[in-house]
Order: C-alpha cells, then structure tokens, then sequence
C-alpha cells in the first residue's frame, strides 16, 4: 500500500505540535500563570512571579491548615484547596470575612513569596512560600 508524501507530510507536521509535557503553569488568558495551591507550596520557582490561585478562602480565625503561623500579620488568611492550604496576606476575596469561611471556591490574584520557618526543637529552617494580595 502506498500512502501519499503529501499525507505522509502532513501526519508528521501533526506529530511535532503536541503540547510538551512542561511543568511551567499554564498562563491564563492576560499572561498570568493559572497555578494550584500546592505548586504555590511546593515550588520555591513561582517566588516573586504574579499568580493567580482556586481556593476556598477560610479566613483567619479558623483552624490552622497552612504551615507555620501567619507570616506577615494576625490578620493573614489561608487559601485551602484539596486538603492543603497557603496563608495569604492582603485583602480578604469576596465572600470571605475574618470569620466566616467562603462558601465556595474563588480565584484569587496575588504575588508568591517566599520566608523561612524556624523550626522548633532544633533542625534546620525551612523556606516556606506564601502569596501577597493588594
């Protein structure tokens, strides 16, 4: 059986445009990478990067599920998603008061940043990521 060059051709130019299997977040429709809470947790190359993250907002008097206590002031509040969450500093998302939890998941914007824990008891400090709202 003969195939045609030009089906031949054509078949490998489909071939070569498959998306790469990249772990660079994939930038949302204004340029600014769409990421998980976890890669905010789990990779220290998004510090400095603007983001924009899916969570549920818990607000600040619940209890604690991000590492560490709030990094910057009382009022830092955590971003949960899939059991996990990140303790953001800034503006509170809409639906979301220092009390009462978001009812549901929303997006946030904000700036990844990066601090260092202390551990208790002795051991080595260990760098923690965070985001930063306006």
């Amino acid at each position: 059986m003969r195939i045609p060059l030009c089906t031949l051709m054509l078949v490998a130019a489909a071939a070569g445009c498959h998306p790469s299997g990249s772990s660079t977040p994939a930038p949302a429709g204004d340029g600014i990478p769409v990421v998980t809470v976890r890669e905010v947790l789990t990779q220290p190359s998004l510090t400095g990067r603007a983001v924009q993250v899916t969570g549920r907002c818990l607000g600040y008097s619940t209890p604690t599920i991000a590492k560490g206590s709030p990094p910057r002031t009382r009022s830092d509040w955590q971003l949960e998603d899939g059991g996990e969450a990140v303790w953001v500093t800034g503006a509170l998302p809409e639906g979301c008061t220092a009390t009462t939890p978001a009812a549901g998941p929303g997006t946030i914007r904000a700036s990844v940043a990066q601090d260092t824990l202390q551990p208790l008891g002795g051991g080595s400090p260990q760098p923690r990521q965070y985001l930063v709202r306006p």
